[in-house]
């Protein structure tokens, strides 16, 4: 056999492979199948029921389907085939043959079988037995294998996390899997003495031609001489590790023998499971974190003063308005009376008190004077009603009375206030949380301390990696901190990160992903997917249940501003706004993908959440309560990715205003979103150091962009020929930049959109593309008219090939595991 493409399967492997990742993500939303108590259950029962039963009937592969629990004690058996096919022969003097599809009609045709042969075991699992309470189990009847399944079933955990993501089922990627595959395979037999690692869309084909062991051990043995095995016990992925060792020579190997990158797109390591890593709130948890809403009626208010009044015709006003988060007012009541007889003993004040209101205001006012008629406060208070709402001694409700010092501020110098009234019985409402930002310091976080991170795939070292750091809290309507928000930037690793904590436990985290986990749209069919070139960035959420979604941000909608002349007619100028795709990738349903716009004057509006930039809160609907973590993170999610591609000025740095210099042109306004006066957007980093597209563009230039998130970028250097395409995306917000349409928009510069001097026309071709591009349009003027040459024509931005998706992913991605 002289080529990889002579290789043929006895099984349609991309079929195959798609009801492998169905079944992989079914066994994924199963908590029992983590417990090591109801795994010993399991394994007895496929030993000791399930072979005997499927080695009888073996002649029937494809009408065998057996209860999950026992598919997946199974499949993990089978990922070791040496050993798989020893113990076969050691029991069964034969291969016991399996495949991975099955007829319609399998699972109740087993069933069936089952009950013929096993009148006292059920063939699914009872509740009682998936909550862990087990039958004692022999040991002896767990010694006739040789394979230490508990730990194979444990280690094949992070491979399915590994593959979690919905472009490894796609068909396209999976056909450019199995010829991948199919020259892992023909790589092995050249060089077979060499320990190789898969990428991931490797290993899965690999995986699922496993679980057929006939066909596995045919190809191998015609292939190899005999059936091969990886060992996929050494997980150890630090530098000078035997697989971080081993990874470097299969891609050195792989790129001599076919000259091309071993890397691939959205096939890269992708950390470990979330799952028991971080904390899952509990359901008194999230009833504590919802607000309370309730009737309230004040029916007494009386302020008394040991002050004597020596006018009795003084008028005054008590105003009786409630705050809400923001500290906006809503008046609810205003009463009148005497200097000298302030008592109103039948006010009967009605207001519904909620979640999103802070305090109950009284306010005691008089006119100046009888010629001036205007209110003069003289005193009030604040009462944080909220925690009445809260209060267990009102939990159905009850009346309540206050007293309080008023804060006078003339004609009286001290003053009481006495409120009585009556509250309704609480009931649950929406979680209002409004932002408290922190300050920003730089801090040392090395990689290797997973504590500081959590689970984020970073490659491990103990090097000084100095990072922008801030912690950010979220109050609700009583001043109580419910989450605390750690921002980490770091350019370093090229990585953002944000931390959710709820009191002092890490409950979520999402951080920058890039195309080592996501594929290129040439890769998929209309899949999830992310275009680099574009200027796309991508932030993935992650709770204790999993990957909860994805979002990809992309700056779209700006047009840079072109003055007007005799000859024709101007172009207004827009800075456009950050365009979010989100993506639900927890599969507790078919992936879902939403679009959102951010408006500069209207909050984004998710699920059950809406998130007021503007007002700096968060709210989460009642009955989306149990979402509240994967909402925080989302919305400080949202305020990175735009943090990480919003157009800056040319020669912005950290520190500086991202504001124009000037704030008009003419007689019109230069327009700019405005995200300095937005308290999330300042709290994700907008004014400091962070790995964003144009940190990337001006650090380490147009032929590069941020395809990876681990420590990598994507590059020519690294097989990766992808860099920023200038028609595409906005890099620099100032005239003349990367970025600009066509030459036309160069040589006149700025406009409305932009500000700044002139500059070249833009370049002709797009970076990375067909060879260059013809050269830019020159341009008239520079900044104030007839000035100079443009930037002339010359070469374009550079770069060799396309965008395309065969390419590798370059940087801290790492290989699959073992086999």
């Amino acid at each position: 056999m002289t080529d990889y493409r002579s290789i043929i399967f006895g099984v349609d492997l991309v079929e195959a492979s798609q009801a492998e990742y169905d079944f992989l993500l079914e066994v994924q939303s199963l908590d029992y199948l983590r417990n090591d108590i109801v795994l010993q259950h399991v394994i007895r029962r496929y030993i000791t029921l399930w072979l005997p039963l499927a080695a009888a009937h073996n002649d029937k592969c494809y009408s065998l389907r057996p209860p999950i629990d026992i598919a997946w004690v199974w499949h993990c058996h089978m990922l070791s085939p040496h050993k798989y096919a020893k113990d076969c022969h050691h029991l069964f003097g034969k291969l016991i043959d399996h495949c991975v599809v099955n007829s319609v009609s399998a699972y109740d045709m087993t069933r069936k079988l089952w009950s013929q042969f096993y009148h006292t075991e059920q063939f699914e699992l009872s509740e009682e037995i998936k909550n862990g309470k087990c039958p004692h189990i022999s040991s002896s009847s767990l010694c006739n294998i040789s394979h230490d399944l508990l730990a194979a079933i444990r280690r094949q955990q992070d491979f399915v996390y590994n593959i979690h993501l919905p472009h490894y089922r796609d068909k396209k990627f999976l056909n450019s899997a199995l010829e991948r595959y199919k020259k892992y395979l023909f790589l092995k037999k050249k060089n077979p003495s060499e320990f190789l690692v898969p990428c991931y869309d490797i290993d899965l084909v690999w995986h699922t031609h496993k679980l057929h062991p006939v066909d596995y051990g045919k190809v191998t043995k015609s292939l190899l001489g005999r059936m091969r095995f990886l060992d996929d016990t050494n997980s150890d992925r630090n530098p000078g590790s035997k697989l971080n060792v081993a990874s470097d020579k299969t891609r050195l190997l792989w790129q001599q023998e076919y000259l091309e990158p071993f890397n691939n797109f959205g096939a890269m390591y992708r950390g470990d499971s979330p799952k028991g890593r971080l904390y899952r709130l509990s359901q008194l948890d999230i009833e504590n974190l919802l607000g309370r809403k309730a009737l309230v009626v004040v029916k007494e208010i009386s302020v008394s003063s040991p002050d004597r009044v020596d006018d009795k015709n003084i008028n005054v006003k008590l105003k009786v308005y409630k705050t809400n988060l923001t500290n906006r007012p809503k008046r609810i009541q205003k009463l009148t009376g005497k200097m000298t007889n302030m008592i109103w003993n039948n006010a009967n004040i009605g207001l519904w008190f909620d979640s999103s209101d802070s305090t109950l205001v009284f306010e005691l006012a008089t006119r100046s004077s009888l010629f001036v008629p205007v209110s003069v406060i003289i005193g009030g208070f604040q009462e944080k009603l909220g925690l009445y709402l809260r209060n267990r001694s009102l939990l159905d409700g009850d009346s309540f009375q206050f007293e309080r010092d008023m804060q006078i501020k003339s004609t009286l110098s001290t003053a009481k206030c006495l409120v009585k009234g009556s509250i309704g019985q609480p009931v649950l409402s929406d979680i209002v949380l409004l932002l408290e930002p922190g300050a920003y310091e730089e801090a040392n976080m090395p990689t290797n301390v997973e504590q500081l991170w959590g689970p984020v795939p970073l490659p491990k070292s103990d090097a000084e990696n100095i990072c922008q750091v801030a912690s950010h809290r979220l109050l609700n309507s009583n001043n109580e901190v419910l989450f605390t928000c750690r921002i980490i930037h770091s350019v370093q690793v090229m990585s953002s990160v944000v931390h959710v904590f709820h009191r002092d436990k890490m409950a979520a985290v999402a951080h920058v992903i890039g195309a080592d986990q996501l594929p290129m749209d040439s890769q998929v069919y209309g899949n999830l997917s992310l275009n680099p070139g574009a200027g796309e960035r991508a932030v993935l959420v992650k709770t204790e249940e999993g990957d909860s979604m994805i979002l990809i941000g992309k700056w779209t909608g700006f047009v840079r501003g072109i003055p007007g002349s005799r000859r024709r007619r101007g172009i207004r100028g827009n800075p456009g706004h950050l365009q979010v795709k989100i993506f639900r990738v927890d599969h507790k349903g078919p992936m879902q993908e939403t679009t959102i716009n951010l408006s500069e004057d209207q909050p984004v509006e998710f699920e059950g959440l809406t998130l007021d930039f503007n007002k700096s809160t968060i709210r989460c609907r009642k009955w989306n309560a149990d979402q509240i973590l994967q909402y925080v993170a989302f919305s400080f999610s949202v305020a990175l990715l735009h943090v990480l591609c919003v157009p800056r000025p040319s020669n912005w740095g950290p520190g500086k205003s991202l504001k124009p210099k000037v704030s008009t042109r003419g007689n019109r306004k230069i327009k700019r979103f405005p995200d300095e006066d937005m308290a999330f957007m300042t709290a994700a980093g907008l004014l400091y150091l962070t790995p964003s597209n144009h940190y990337i563009y001006h650090i380490h230039g147009p032929n590069v962009c941020a395809g990876c998130s681990a420590g990598g970028l994507v590059s020519e250097s690294n097989g990766c020929v992808v860099g920023f395409d200038q028609n595409q995306c906005v890099i620099n917000s100032d005239g003349g930049d990367f970025g600009g349409g066509s030459g036309i928009a160069g040589g006149d510069g700025g406009g409305d959109g932009g500000g700044g001097c002139g500059g070249c026309g833009g370049c002709g071709g797009g970076c990375g593309g067909g060879g260059g591009g013809g050269g830019g349009c020159g341009g008239g003027g520079g900044c104030g008219g007839g000035g100079g040459g443009g930037c002339g024509g010359g070469g374009g931005c550079g770069g060799g090939g396309g965008c395309g998706g065969g390419g590798g992913c370059g940087g801290g991605g790492g290989c699959g595991g073992g086999g």
